[in-house]
């Protein structure tokens, strides 16, 4: 690798990274990007092919760009993989493939190292666009490394089709889990559990035929407490009390949380009616593991043929990098909003280009 001091370095050249880059551009500011994958979108190819965005298609796209006519509303996974390649083509930005970061250091003079597998760049400048889904995280239980059955996070929750007459206990009621439950609801499985430890605040994907979605740029301009109250107001519309289902009492605090604890809001599109159907049973959050059976707080014992963790994710980017934005190192693609991610990732990369522009004196 050259010994070259770069302007700005991206890590990671997918929905993050090609924002960013674009925005530099238009700012007049030179990048590369680093992607460790052979090919763009593979992150997105390896989750399971029923994966559909949440949200809407108008406020789903890259930056100045569209999906092709015929798109449906909420873009599947091959139409997102599509739109970044045809994004990352249009626009030939210098993208390196197969190239793996290890660390982000500093030395004296203020230059970013940035270690590679295959050696070393230097940068004025290196933005983390690794994403925030990067790591896989399970929750501590007691006797989970002594189980025998088959636990899996939701990243690998692969083709619903594949649990056709299996029991299911899907583990954690945030956006993963219903998204999990959605898929599942389509399929003829066996008895399914939704084990979860507070109650849901859950917006539906339509309500009265209408993208619920769309409104939210609306919501967004609002005062974070009345968009709590909006919330509330709309899942009861959609589906009354949920605590009839057998959830646990809910807090509708959707907005505070996505905005002071970035946990996304879930999106319901077949799981509740599972649920009302009695094909999904909603029961307590997992206490233990045994070697054959999960135990659950009220001390119910359950035998599912898979576990699925739908406990969250965490992103390697600030590890690799052992920072917070400033000083030539910055992060983006890291917070959910009421948009869309690629909203947000647009203001963010906004962000960092006026700062970078700034900081180079022009």
């Amino acid at each position: 690798m050259s010994t070259e001091v770069h302007e700005v370095v991206i890590v990671g050249a997918g929905l993050a990274g090609l924002t960013a880059a674009y925005v530099l551009r238009q700012h007049g500011i030179p990048a590369i990007l680093l992607e460790r994958e052979p090919d763009l979108g593979l992150s997105w190819q390896r989750r399971h092919p029923q994966l559909t965005l949440n949200t809407h298609r108008s406020l789903s796209t890259l930056p100045d760009s569209r999906y092709p006519a015929g798109t449906g509303a909420f873009p599947k996974r091959n139409a997102v993989v599509q739109h970044l390649r045809d994004f990352a083509r249009e626009h030939a930005f210098d993208i390196r493939h197969g190239v793996t970061v290890r660390e982000i250091t500093r030395d004296a003079s203020g230059v970013l190292n940035i270690a590679c597998g295959d050696g070393d760049l230097q940068a004025r400048h290196v933005i983390m666009a690794v994403g925030r889904d990067t790591e896989r995280q399970f929750p501590p239980w007691p006797g989970l490394e002594s189980y025998e059955g088959d636990v899996r996070h939701a990243a690998d929750f692969g083709d619903a089709l594949s649990y056709a007459g299996r029991s299911v206990l899907v583990v954690g009621g945030g956006n993963s889990g219903f998204d999990v439950l959605n898929h599942l609801s389509r399929v003829k499985t066996g008895p399914v559990w939704f084990s979860v430890r507070r109650g849901p605040s859950i917006l539906p994907k339509r309500l009265f035929r209408f993208a619920v979605h769309r409104l939210s740029p609306i919501m967004q301009a609002l005062p974070t407490p009345v968009v709590d109250r909006m919330i509330a107001i709309t899942q009861f519309l959609a589906f009354g009390r949920l605590a009839r289902l057998g959830f646990p009492e809910g807090a509708h605090d959707a907005a505070t949380r996505l905005v002071h604890q970035q946990i996304a809001i879930p999106v319901d599109d077949g799981a509740i009616a599972a649920i009302r159907r009695k094909q999904v049973s909603v029961v307590r959050g997992v206490h233990s593991l045994e070697r054959n059976a999960v135990i659950l707080e009220d001390g119910r014992r359950l035998a599912p043929d898979v576990v699925i963790v739908a406990t969250g994710y965490g992103s390697a980017a600030l590890a690799h990098s052992k920072g917070h934005d400033g000083d030539g190192l910055w992060h983006v693609g890291l917070t959910p909003s009421l948009t869309s991610y690629f909203r947000q990732t647009r203001l963010e990369a906004t962000r960092v280009a006026k700062a970078i522009k700034r900081s180079s004196g022009n």
